[in-house]
């Protein structure tokens, strides 16, 4: 529920490139809004392992293979039992400002740090760590379901590394239904205290995105690319040329033995679509991400629908990151249902749950629930 304040006159807008002043005859609308939120979740991530099962902790042997514990592992979270359900309260407090000027450039920005121009000649986008062209001309759902469990790919791949820095984005006006999108990232450098780093060392340099959507009735549809090139990234080879330690971790023999990692030249490729057919919309995409090493790709479906006063949604997704050592490979499915009503201006009642069945590295899947309920307060 945004609260808006408008400041006209001398007025003056502060972003993040400067103070911008505004003439007698603008208006600066100054938004803000917040939430607070108790959720209370429940999971099955202490479970006890049956034998053969992999942990991310487990120890495996030396050697050039990976290899599994042939006994029963203990609980993920040690001796301690886990609490059950898991209690929180979170709140917060966002802003945005915007204004148009006397030549009809409208300005904006917001607590996210985001500076916006936009015209008769489109909009033009600048801000540290911001999304690709590709990802925002998705129509489709970004596939990222709330899970539990040690391993999770997280849905679509919705940039390459590139974009790691300040990432300039144009959106061209809307034509006929269609809309193109254009991202570049100058420098991936990002310092340790999260600013830009000021050497030329950047591993990625000029990474470029492109997106575009189209709507037709009550279909949508949308097609993205982005590519990054890397300067001096060194990658697994495509063989097994180093020996495992008994130190290491399952999953860090995996890696070492098969290359898992996303390394080195980048390459994005998404398709989306959306459909709404009565109450329903339905909506689905795949995405591609290859690089020198390892490779992921991911397709999801959604359906969701309104029935009376619940909104309700299932989700499926569907991952796999392929290492450099073709054989190997990590599988992650996730169901997930969810279901929302309101209890009254600005307050609803959500509930979840879902289901992360993880196979690493081809050694057999472990699965574990995650239940959620969550009473969000917006004002």
């Amino acid at each position: 529920m945004d609260k808006k304040i408008l400041l006209g006159g001398a007025a003056a807008l502060l972003l993040g490139a400067g103070l911008f002043a505004a003439p007698a005859s603008a208006a600066i609308e100054i938004s803000h809004s917040g939430e607070a939120v108790l959720t209370a979740t429940m999971t099955d991530a202490c479970s006890v392992r049956a034998t053969g099962d992999i942990k991310e902790g487990q120890v495996g042997a030396a050697g050039t293979g990976v290899v599994v514990s042939t006994t029963a592992s203990a609980a993920d979270c040690g001796t301690a039992g886990e609490e059950s359900p898991i209690w929180d309260v979170t709140s917060k407090l966002d802003w945005s400002a915007s204004g148009t000027l006397a030549n009809g450039l409208s300005v904006s920005t917001s607590q996210d740090g985001d500076l916006n121009l936009s015209g008769a000649f489109g909009s033009l986008g600048f801000k540290k760590g911001g999304d690709s062209a590709a990802k925002g001309a998705m129509v489709n759902s970004d596939g990222a379901i709330d899970v539990a469990g040690e391993q999770d790919l997280g849905g679509h791949s919705l940039a390459t590394a590139g974009t790691a820095g300040v990432v300039v984005n144009y959106a061209a006006p809307t034509m006929g239904g269609m809309n193109l999108l254009i991202s570049y990232a100058p420098n991936s450098n990002i310092a340790a205290d999260g600013t830009p780093a000021a050497l030329d060392n950047a591993e990625f340099t000029d990474t470029i995105g492109f997106g575009a959507n189209f709507a037709a009735g009550d279909l949508s549809i949308s097609a993205g690319w982005e590519s990054a090139d890397s300067v001096g990234a060194t990658c697994a080879t495509g063989a097994i040329t180093t020996a495992t330690t008994a130190a290491q971790t399952l999953i860090e023999q995996a890696d070492t033995i098969g290359g898992a990692d996303i390394c080195g030249d980048q390459t994005l490729m998404m398709l989306g679509a959306k459909m709404a057919v009565g109450d329903m919309t339905i909506n689905g995409g795949w995405s591609e991400l290859d690089s020198e090493e390892a490779d992921r790709s991911t397709y999801n479906i959604g359906l969701g629908m309104n029935v009376g006063d619940y909104a309700l949604n299932v989700d499926y997704v569907n991952a796999t990151l392929t290492y450099d050592l073709a054989t190997l490979s990590d599988k992650q499915t996730v169901i997930g249902v969810g279901a929302s009503t309101s209890l009254g201006d600005g307050v609803t009642l959500g509930l979840n749950f879902s289901n992360n069945s993880y196979n690493l590295v081809g050694l057999g899947a472990h699965t574990n629930y995650r239940a959620h309920a969550e009473l969000k307060a917006v004002y």
